[in-house]
């Protein structure tokens, strides 16, 4: 699990982190203040601004979709000094306006599996984003954009599977990885609340708390199922980062070097 030092405490920012920290298979360990996650940038207060730039982060990744961007604008300026990358990995499909989200929720209420989203979802981040996953390791990887932020809107699921896929290929063991994962749900609890009441009420409080669960938490068998994926088509990470998603070796190998120490 993380230790508390590298959970980094704002005002108005929950799910922020450094991913580095951890002991690799071999012995070896990610160092710390080169990769950050969090969840969106738009609440964040004048102190929050300022403690940000403190950790002198130079690039953000950015994951979310336009829409996503337009409606919860960054207090982050970038430009000459802070990189933006922004890399949409999402479902076209599920991209509602609010009004789109409210009709779904409510002509649906009965017959939304909110687990089954969630697992199309992650199914759609692994095999459907493979361009948008070389974008991101890509530039990761020159050395000139880093210390670098990636995050999207609550830093738990393209956030986490992107993370996830770091940790693994430069040899973080796959339970250390899972629980790293799985502490977003610890960090975000106070604000999935307030997610589920919107949704909910959006829905005409016809869709209980424990049906839009699924929604606003990660779950071990999320990642799993994609990560089993994976492993049974590629053999291990960097094979899938390379053969899949066509990030070249020299790449990966300067992504590795890097972030181990």
């Amino acid at each position: 699990m993380k230790t508390a030092e590298n959970i980094y405490q704002f005002e108005n920012l929950y799910n922020f982190r450094d991913i580095g920290g951890f002991k690799t298979k071999d012995g070896c360990y990610v160092k710390t203040g080169i990769l950050f996650r969090s969840d969106e940038l738009s609440r964040l207060s004048q102190k929050d601004v300022e403690s940000f730039h403190q950790i002198n982060i130079k690039s953000i990744c950015d994951l979310r979709t336009l829409q996503e961007q337009q409606s919860k604008v960054s207090r982050i300026q970038t430009g000459k000094e802070i990189q933006l990358l922004n890399v949409s990995i999402h479902d076209k499909s599920r991209e509602f306006t609010h009004l789109e989200f409210f009709k779904f929720l409510v002509s649906k209420s009965n017959t939304i599996d909110f687990e089954k989203i969630m697992k199309e979802m992650y199914d759609h981040m692994a095999f459907g984003c493979y361009k948008e996953i070389n974008e991101v390791i890509t530039f990761l990887s020159n050395q000139k954009n880093l210390p670098a932020l990636i995050h999207c809107t609550g830093g738990k699921d393209r956030t986490g599977f992107i993370s996830a896929l770091i940790q693994l290929l430069v040899g973080v063991p796959y339970e250390t990885v899972i629980n790293e994962y799985l502490l977003s749900n610890q960090l975000i609890a106070k604000r999935m609340k307030k997610v589920e009441t919107f949704i909910r009420w959006m829905s005409l409080f016809q869709i209980s708390s424990e049906r839009v669960k699924p929604i606003l938490e990660v779950r071990r068998d999320y990642l799993e199922e994609v990560y089993n994926k994976i492993i049974e088509q590629y053999g291990d990470i960097e094979n899938y980062l390379r053969l899949a998603c066509k990030v070249p070796q020299s790449n990966l190998e300067n992504l590795k070097q890097l972030l181990i120490e």
